[in-house]
């Protein structure tokens, strides 16, 4: 017969509430949910609340600027399931207006975040080896295009969004444009031509509308124009044997024109100042750089991890992964806690369903009743098992020295 507990117990698959449902052959209380069908035996002497308030209190030490050693072997022993809690953020129903997406590299695995440049909320997160094109796909694949996607210059993150949203705007990240500028034109430059191209370059962060970018473009152009000779000039290995290393001829100021290339590239693809076009911002700010993403998800997860040095590399990455959690649309530590038990009841109901077809492979009489006794045919010699030497054996009877 079927009676209601007195206390709420919730199905761990859809969260309903559970009815007793009989006992199994051990004793143990067996429970029944009329909503999905549900039943089995479901080993919690926490309940529900109790888990919740312990992974609620873990998360909050974890993610605290304290470390789990201050709390004591016993919390750390009380808490150790919680390790196994995976907080997974569900992919958004809605589009970001914009999206900056980098990746982070923690103890050799690289972690890539796309963060919604208007809330500042963790959009997705993928671990991987290192970024790559077939990486960032798996990362965008499933996620609403947005209209803007923020980068630091990653050629396969690139690559990927104009595969998985070919109609996504891209904005470049000028802090890193012109970190590359430095590293092309060294920070003080010698030539006239590098100081001009540098200070041109300097000039990205003062550009905040349209106009300000025509008259930009304006500027490099007339730079261009200027120093063509000089950015087309080659050295052959007639000239120069000693550099030839195989080649024919190369570039004299190879620096030089990467980085006015580089400029001039991104400039003519509009992703250089694709924050001043008035039919994106008709839909909201669209940031110049990726200093929300580095400053709001990054370098607090290096924080957090210094907090806690010494985790091994699982235990990072689980840090790492509650970290973006907390930061998502929807950061409730009951929907993770429940996918936990729904795969903890799944794991029990196979041991059990392996344990049942065991059981009756072999039959579930008494041991005496499975036992197999052949007799000898008519006309054979017999032998008699009690007789001296075929008994049981007990202490070192039999043994040889």
């Amino acid at each position: 017969m079927r009676t209601r507990s007195k206390r709420a117990k919730r199905c761990p698959s859809c969260g309903g509430r559970m009815e007793k449902y009989g006992h199994d052959r051990k004793g143990a209380q067996r429970w029944h949910c009329p909503e999905c069908s549900v039943n089995g035996v479901f080993h919690d002497p926490k309940g529900r609340k109790a888990m919740r308030r312990e992974l609620d209190s873990f998360v909050a030490r974890l993610l605290g600027g304290h470390t789990l050693a201050e709390e004591g072997r016993s919390f750390r022993r009380d808490r150790e399931w919680c390790w196994r809690v995976d907080p997974v953020i569900p992919v958004p129903g809605t589009k970001s207006h914009v999206l900056e997406t980098d990746g982070t590299y923690v103890n050799g695995r690289c972690l890539l975040v796309p963060m919604d440049g208007t809330t500042g909320l963790v959009v997705r997160i993928r671990w991987c080896a290192h970024e790559s094109i077939a990486e960032y796909r798996a990362l965008f694949r499933g996620v609403p295009a947005p209209d803007v996607l923020v980068s630091d210059g990653m050629r396969g993150m690139e690559r990927a969004a104009a595969a998985e949203w070919p109609g996504t705007r891209l904005q470049r990240c000028l802090v890193h444009v012109h970190r590359d500028t430095g590293r092309d034109l060294t920070h003080q430059p010698k030539t006239q031509a590098a100081k001009e191209l540098k200070k041109l370059s300097s000039r990205l962060f003062k550009v905040h509308t349209a106009e300000e970018a025509a008259r930009w473009g304006e500027g490099l152009n007339a730079w261009y124009e200027r120093w063509k000779d000089m950015v087309n000039e080659r050295t052959t290995a007639k000239d120069d044997p000693a550099h030839a290393a195989g080649r024919k001829w190369w570039w004299t100021h190879e620096r030089l024109r990467r980085c006015y290339k580089r400029l001039e590239k991104l400039f003519r693809d509009g992703s250089l100042f694709a924050y001043t076009d008035p039919a994106l911002l008709a839909g909201g700010e669209v940031p110049r750089d990726t200093n929300g993403l580095e400053g709001g998800i990054n370098s607090p997860i290096k924080r957090m991890l210094d907090d806690h040095r010494g985790m091994p590399r699982k235990h990072m990455m689980r840090a790492c992964e509650w970290k973006c959690y907390t930061r998502s649309p929807h950061p409730d530590t009951g929907a993770p806690l429940d996918a936990y038990l729904k795969t903890r009841h799944d794991r029990e109901a196979r041991r059990r369903e392996k344990t049942r077809l065991a059981e009756s492979a072999t039959g579930d009489e008494p041991f005496a009743d499975r036992i197999s006794v052949q007799l000898p045919d008519p006309g054979e010699p017999t032998m008699n098992a009690y007789e001296s030497g075929f008994g049981i054996r007990h202490g070192w009877a039999g043994t040889s020295t």
